[in-house]
């Protein structure tokens, strides 16, 4: 996979947004959703996608039952998995939320992967991309979403072909917006039925794996998700105040177990080429 041409191909295919007067000002929903759809449409045809039907149907279960129970729950909501073994998830404009591989790979159970889910359903609700396009012009969010779903960005010519008006571009996430993915997707998770005991557990598996590798598969979890090391302590303490709301809350599910025993059958994904 040639990550800097699809990178550049992905960001003319975002640009598209620019066009509409939206990006310049107020994005409704509507805008919002159409921004969301041709985005994904140029994410799914340059991305390794992983379209294998056991996996995709309980990944896109999973996240409708927490993403219809959230205040957005009249969009139309849309999940896929990218075959990368890169450990990230990111969300589009209008509900269209992509998880890598990794993430199923390293989850140990189906909070571990509610909570990943969880977080970027928050993100579509609170509109953060919607505010930062409001802020900027739409090409620049292309190229964030195509860094965060790949590890394309660590590329030092990729890097030089992401200067948009002669400003680096990442439509990356504050820390603020990171705490309220985080508090949100917690209430998401819990309002589905499911322990959100597992955020704190994936949080500190992959803070584990960073600071033991100093990178690998973890790093760019770490770059797009600011903060995570003071979050693990955020959640620790939202369990410990909601401990009554989330006794009895399930943490795993034989359809968790099931897509699992799926993906280790799976060749191994494609290997990344810079």
């Amino acid at each position: 996979m040639n990550q800097p041409r699809i990178l550049a191909r992905v960001v003319s295919g975002l640009a598209a947004c620019a066009a509409l007067s939206a990006c310049a000002g107020s994005i409704s929903q509507q805008e919002e959703v159409q921004i969301g759809q041709q985005n994904a449409a140029q994410i799914n045809a340059q991305l390794p996608m992983l379209n294998d039907g056991t996996i995709s149907s309980y990944v896109n279960s999973l996240g409708q039952a927490i993403a219809r129970r959230t205040s957005r729950g009249d969009l139309d909501w849309h999940f896929a998995v990218v075959n990368s073994e890169v450990i990230n998830a990111f969300a589009l404009p209008g509900g269209y939320v992509y998880v890598n591989r990794g993430v199923l790979t390293n989850a140990s159970n189906e909070s571990e992967l509610a909570g990943v889910l969880g977080h970027e359903i928050e993100h579509v609700v609170r509109r953060h991309s919607v505010k930062q396009m409001e802020q900027m012009q739409g090409a620049n969010i292309g190229v964030g979403l195509a860094c965060a779903l790949t590890n394309v960005c660590q590329n030092t010519a990729a890097q030089a072909a992401i200067q948009v008006g002669g400003t680096a571009v990442f439509a990356k996430f504050s820390r603020g917006d990171e705490v309220q993915a985080d508090e949100g997707g917690f209430n998401n998770v819990i309002n589905a039925g499911i322990s959100p005991r597992g955020m704190l557990t994936f949080f500190q598996k992959l803070l584990s794996e960073e600071q033991q590798s100093g990178g690998g598969n973890a790093s760019a979890w770490f770059s797009d998700h600011p903060g995570t090391q003071d979050r693990i302590a955020d959640i620790q303490r939202m369990l410990n105040d909601n401990g009554s709301r989330i006794s009895g809350l399930r943490t795993d599910s034989q359809g968790f177990q099931t897509m699992k025993a799926r993906l280790r059958q799976l060749p191994a994904a494609p290997r990344a080429t810079q």
